[in-house]
Formats: C-alpha cells, sequence, structure tokens
C-alpha cells in the first residue's frame, strides 16, 4: 500500500527546500509553489492525505487553497502554516478552511513532525469510516432488493427497467449524482413490504382497490423512507422515494409536500419513469406510451417530460403501432389455454407466484411448463387472452417474459 503523501504549499521556495530536507525519510512529502500548483499536484497526484499551506501567499491566499482541496478532496486533513496567526485569521480558516491544526512561523521541528503524525492518524479515521459507511450501504442496499425481489418479482422487474432508463438519462439531464438516481429507482417500491398479501394480489391483478386499501397504500412512501433514511448518506434518496407519488402541479401524495420545482429532481424524474414503467411491455418506450402519460400531464414537470421524451422515446418508422393485436378476447380457465394465446392479463399462483407476465403468446414450452406447474399450485383464474392473432415470426422479437423458473 502506498505511504500517505503530505502536500505543503507556500510561495517560499526555502522554506519548502528545508521541509525537504528536514523530513525526508520520514514522511512521503510533495510541495506546490503556490495554490494553482497545488491545485496541479492534487489532480496529478491523488489522494492527498494531508495538505498544509501558508496563510499569506500572492494569489491564492492559505485559506482559499485549503477550501478548494476540501472541494476536490474531503477527506484530505487540511493544516496552516502562518506567521500571522490572529483571531480573525484563526476563526476564518476554521470556518472555511475546515482547519485541522495550526502551526506558527517558525515552526520547531518536533511539534510540527508531532502534528503532521496526528493529521496521518486522523486520515486514517477518515477513510476507514468511509470504507466502512460504503460496505455497510453495499449491504443494506442489498438486503433491500433482495426482499423486494422476493416479495413482488413484477414489481422488482419493473423497477430494474426503470433503473435502466435512469442510467441512460442521468448525464444527459444533468443529475448532480449519477449512482443516486438508479438506487432510488430501485428502492422506490420499498414501501410495499409493509402491505398485506391480498393487497399486493389485488394490485398486481390491476384490480381496483377500495379507499382503506388505497389509503393503506398512499402510506407507502413514507415506509420506504424511513426504511431507507436509516442506510448512511441515503438521506437524499429517502427524499426521492417519499415524494415519489406527488405531481408537478401540487396533487398526488403526500398532502401537504413541495410542487413544482420544489420537489427534488430525482422525484420529478422518476414520476415520469414509473409511470412508464407501469405500462410499458417491453425494454423500450414508445411514442404512443408518452402520448398516453401525456394525457395526465399535471402530473409531470412539462419541461422534463418533453426532454426525457426526446431522449427515450423510440420510433419505428417502418412500423405503427396499433394496440394488442387483433383476435378475439376472451376469458378463459388455465386448462383451456392454448399455444399462441395473447395473454391479457398474468398467469400467476394464489400465493402471488408471477410465472408469465402479461403482454406475450404463450409457447409452447411455456404451455407445457404451466400443465406441469398446474399440478403442483393453484393459480388465480379465469385468465384474459386474446385468440386467434398473429404471434411473432421466429426471427421477430418477442415481448419480454415473466418470472419463469
Amino acid at each position: 500500500m502506498e505511504t500517505p503523501k503530505i502536500l505543503f504549499v507556500d510561495d517560499d521556495e526555502n522554506l519548502l527546500g528545508a521541509l525537504r530536507r528536514q523530513l525526508r525519510g520520514k514522511f512521503n512529502l510533495l510541495t506546490a509553489v503556490g495554490g494553482e500548483q497545488a491545485l496541479e499536484i492534487l489532480a496529478d497526484e491523488g489522494p492527498i492525505a494531508i495538505c498544509v499551506a501558508d496563510m499569506r501567499m500572492p494569489g491564492m491566499d492559505g485559506i482559499k487553497v485549503l477550501e478548494e482541496i476540501g472541494k476536490r478532496s474531503p477527506e484530505t486533513v487540511r493544516m496552516m502554516l502562518t506567521g500571522n496567526a490572529d483571531q480573525t485569521t484563526a476563526v476564518e480558516a476554521i470556518n472555511r478552511g475546515k482547519i485541522f491544526r495550526f502551526f506558527n512561523k517558525p515552526y520547531e521541528d518536533a511539534a510540527l513532525e508531532a502534528g503532521l503524525r496526528d493529521g496521518l492518524r486522523q486520515y486514517q479515521l477518515i477513510t476507514a469510516e468511509r470504507q466502512l459507511i460504503e460496505q455497510t450501504l453495499a449491504g443494506s442496499v442489498k438486503v433491500l432488493t433482495e426482499v423486494l425481489a422476493q416479495l413482488n418479482p413484477v414489481v422488482f422487474g419493473r423497477a430494474m427497467r426503470v433503473k435502466k432508463w435512469c442510467d441512460m438519462i442521468v448525464h444527459d439531464v444533468g443529475y448532480p449524482q449519477p449512482w443516486e438516481l438508479g438506487l432510488a429507482a430501485l428502492l422506490c417500491p420499498i414501501g410495499l413490504v409493509s402491505l398485506p398479501p391480498d393487497i399486493l394480489a389485488r394490485m398486481a391483478q390491476d384490480k381496483t382497490l377500495q379507499p382503506l386499501e388505497r389509503d393503506i397504500v398512499m402510506r407507502t412512501p413514507e415506509v420506504g423512507r424511513r426504511l431507507i433514511a436509516n442506510i448512511p448518506r441515503l438521506e437524499q434518496i429517502a427524499g426521492i422515494v417519499h415524494l415519489q407519488n406527488r405531481n408537478f402541479d401540487g396533487t398526488g401524495f403526500p398532502d401537504g409536500a413541495a410542487f413544482g420545482m420544489e420537489i427534488p429532481l430525482g422525484a420529478r424524474i422518476l414520476r415520469i419513469l414509473n409511470d412508464l414503467g407501469a405500462r410499458v411491455i417491453g425494454d423500450a418506450p414508445m411514442e404512443h406510451d408518452f402520448d398516453e402519460l401525456a394525457r395526465h400531464r399535471h402530473r409531470y414537470d412539462p419541461v422534463l417530460f418533453d426532454h426525457l421524451r426526446s431522449l427515450l422515446a423510440f420510433v419505428d418508422d417502418g412500423q405503427e403501432y396499433e394496440g394488442p393485436p387483433e383476435g378475439r378476447e376472451m376469458i378463459v380457465l388455465l386448462k383451456d389455454l392454448r399455444v399462441d394465446d395473447f395473454l391479457m392479463t398474468d398467469i400467476e399462483t394464489v400465493e402471488n407466484r408471477i410465472l408469465l407476465t402479461h403482454g406475450q403468446f404463450i409457447s409452447k414450452l411455456q404451455l407445457q411448463r404451466l400443465r406441469v406447474f398446474e399440478t403442483l399450485h393453484k393459480f388465480r383464474e379465469p385468465i384474459e387472452i386474446r385468440r386467434g392473432a398473429r404471434p411473432p415470426t421466429p426471427d421477430e422479437d418477442r415481448p419480454a417474459t415473466g418470472a419463469e423458473e
């Protein structure tokens, strides 16, 4: 492992030379003549464990240098070397530069070396805490997403699709923390863990919920917010999850929350993409999908809606969208399903396990599997289908399938 680096910044080259001679063999030392060179060294040689800057320098003074170092490398321990240690300088350095230690000119060799060792210990504490938080964060998110995947594979699959769209647009929309948006997309449905199984089943079937059931569902973003807020560094994501159903015009839920541009950018993005994910069958949203969402424009940030449409909407000039395939609509039992029937509803067990999602033609292999599962499980019936429609030919893309074994 590389020895942690210490950067001294001063406009006096003689002083920097003396420091190099004094500290040679004791520390991994870098020196910079002035603030501009210090920032260049940080960019080229980083990470820097400690930066010690002189207060009085032409151009960029020590406080400004340490302030910039803190912005670009927050874990770097900042110290000041000054011959003007008045109270005003000290207060400004602490408030703006987040100074760990002061050294007065002329300094004592032993005091300087002891202070640098204290700074290295502080740096080790900071980096160890970051590593612990990152490991805790990764483990916590993994647990939450696995719980959601087991609870409702269809909802989790939809969240994965929305995350994919987030990854596609995150840089184009200028999102400040790219990792945050995709993670928020995955965790948006986590509040569903609080719902009773019967409500989850009704939601999976797109059945109308009773008023009391709707009230319970409307509380799930708050449940999700509380769950996520307990994980370090996910405070912003918790806020996004809490406001994911808040409409741009101030309607939606939770009541009394922000509206318009006050809603966090991540929540405004996911308000659009979550609705898109609820109606798109495959991975690529089409122009007509955005047309359907546009019927409820009050829900969405209008500028953001048009931007996402330009980034994501897939236009196939060679094929006009005509809705579900032609065929006779029927309601049948599982035993009466045939090869090439087009599913209008999901096929799921009474235990809420989805075997095939709607929006696809049943293949011969899928039907054989269903016959096997039929002997082992009880299914929700009847099933809505369209029969007589033309299925895709082998060289055409089939719609995405559900969670088959």
